[in-house]
């Protein structure tokens, strides 16, 4: 598609302790497409971010970022943006992602939070008691401070 962006990162070759300069492996690719980038101009300030763990030959993690207009609709994004609230789940790719240097993940172009339903879903993996479960519950869906505590 014309104006599609894309940017492949290349990694060299290490052959024991030495690096071959003169070959080069596929080390990661972000793509967007322009269509995408228009319509995110009518989205909500919110992303979406979630992995795959992909399997077979070549293995690897796809990352998706969605948004979503006024209408409900879900479009996929990836590209940098501002003043924009980050939902994700505390997967160590996505956390070093947003915490690379000069990245523009960081107050106040981002704001950080954490997917509800993810720390819900690893939490009653480690907690099995109903009173536990009823204590996060309350906690999660507190609307004030007072509430959180309590």
């Amino acid at each position: 598609m014309d104006e599609t962006v894309a940017l492949l990162k290349t990694s060299p070759v290490c052959v024991g302790d030495k690096v071959d300069e003169s070959t080069e492996y596929f080390y990661r690719l972000f793509w967007t497409f322009p269509p995408c980038v228009e319509a995110f101009k009518h989205c909500m300030p919110l992303i979406s971010i979630d992995s795959m763990h992909l399997y077979g030959k070549y293995g690897g993690t796809l990352l998706l970022a969605i948004a979503q207009d006024e209408n409900s609709n879900i479009l996929p994004v990836a590209f940098a943006l501002e003043g924009i609230l980050v939902i994700s789940d505390r997967h160590n790719d996505i956390k070093a992602a947003l915490e690379v240097p000069d990245s523009g993940w960081k107050l106040p172009h981002a704001y950080r939070a954490y997917c509800i339903r993810q720390v819900a879903t690893n939490f009653a993996l480690s907690f099995k008691g109903q009173d536990a479960k009823q204590m996060l519950g309350n906690a999660m869906y507190a609307k004030t401070e007072a509430e959180f505590d309590y």
